[in-house]
């Protein structure tokens, strides 16, 4: 059954990202319950409460302060535009007092710099929008960035890169609490990618469109519904017409992986909405999503998720949610 609700602080802070509050508050601030069993309970936290003008000219009203802020058990950081300025002492004390107690902390875009001055990112591996990812680096050479993640889920902090890549976040963290299911279904409610294929590499200077004939977006739905068969890059390409050498190179062009990691993401994704929805044998859904063995899919899942499949499943199984904090 569902445990208590997860307490969201959408912090709002003059120069903070609009865009990054507006969208990913339609994941943590709308109430889906309904749908889920359970959600967040989510309140906008301003550094005093009242009106708040985020960058961009949107205006918020921040029913809340930062002593609300500091009990929750989940931080949203919107990006902080003013990124040669420290941002106000008052924020980072409430940030640090949140992280002490044990929450999560969660920061989109150029909100890592906020965390950075917070004294956060030491030590760890984060990310942030491409083009501020030098300036990141210089101004918190403690923390390793990785330019080219859309996100990068580090324990309880976690961080995304620009704008969009903070709903890829916002899901990914449902995913976590609610199961591959309910963010699958949520995304498809909002019209997102339940999980987007690739790093920023892909957005920078210019897109990379998609040609007309080009076989591997059809390739990719049709290896979705075939997980359960073994694949080499000998038959992928021959699948497609392609040598191994070129199969890897557009593959890696589309999604940013090789196609042994895409597969390995997709089985685990399947294994996981199986170990949700029912009961079968961790062997037999090893052998359904093509991961061989039980011994297989309990190194790699532990591995990509955490976790044991078995506890994933007691997790999951009823409904229910982990508590708030991870």
């Amino acid at each position: 059954m569902p445990v208590d609700r997860c307490a969201v602080a959408m912090l709002a802070y003059p120069g903070g990202g609009g865009f990054d509050f507006v969208t990913v508050n339609e994941i943590f601030g709308v109430d889906y319950s309904h749908r889920f069993g359970s959600w967040y309970r989510t309140r906008t936290c301003g550094l005093t409460p009242g009106p708040v003008e985020l960058a961009g000219g949107i205006t918020v009203h921040a029913g809340y302060g930062l002593d609300e802020a500091e009990r929750a058990d989940l931080l949203v950081v919107p990006g902080w535009t003013r990124e040669h300025e420290v941002p106000p002492r008052e924020l980072l004390a409430a940030l640090r007092g949140a992280y002490r107690r044990g929450a999560r902390i969660m920061s989109i875009c150029t909100g890592a710099f906020v965390l950075g001055h917070a004294g956060l990112l030491d030590g760890r591996r984060v990310t942030t929008h491409w083009s501020m990812a030098p300036l990141l680096a210089s101004f918190f050479p403690a923390a390793t960035v990785e330019p080219r993640a859309l996100f990068v889920d580090d324990g309880r902090i976690l961080t995304a890169a620009g704008m969009s890549a903070g709903m890829d976040l916002a899901l990914h963290v449902v995913r976590g609490d609610f199961g591959a299911d309910a963010a699958a279904a949520l995304a498809r409610r909002l019209v997102l990618a339940g999980y987007r294929s690739g790093g920023q590499a892909q957005f920078v200077d210019a897109p990379l469109g998609v040609e007309p004939d080009d076989p591997l977006p059809e390739l990719l739905d049709w290896l979705r519904q075939h997980l359960d068969q073994r694949w080499s890059l000998d038959s992928l390409g021959a699948r497609v017409h392609m040598s191994p050498r070129t199969l890897s190179r557009r593959f890696h062009r589309l999604t940013g992986m090789s196609p042994h990691q895409w597969l390995l993401r997709e089985r685990i994704l399947a294994a996981q909405r199986l170990l949700e929805s029912g009961d079968e044998p961790v062997a037999r859904i090893a052998v359904r999503t093509g991961m061989g063995s039980a011994g297989n899919l309990r190194h790699s899942f532990r591995r990509e998720v955490g976790v044991s499949p078995q506890a994933y499943r007691a997790r999951f199984r009823a409904g229910g949610r982990r508590a708030g904090t991870s």
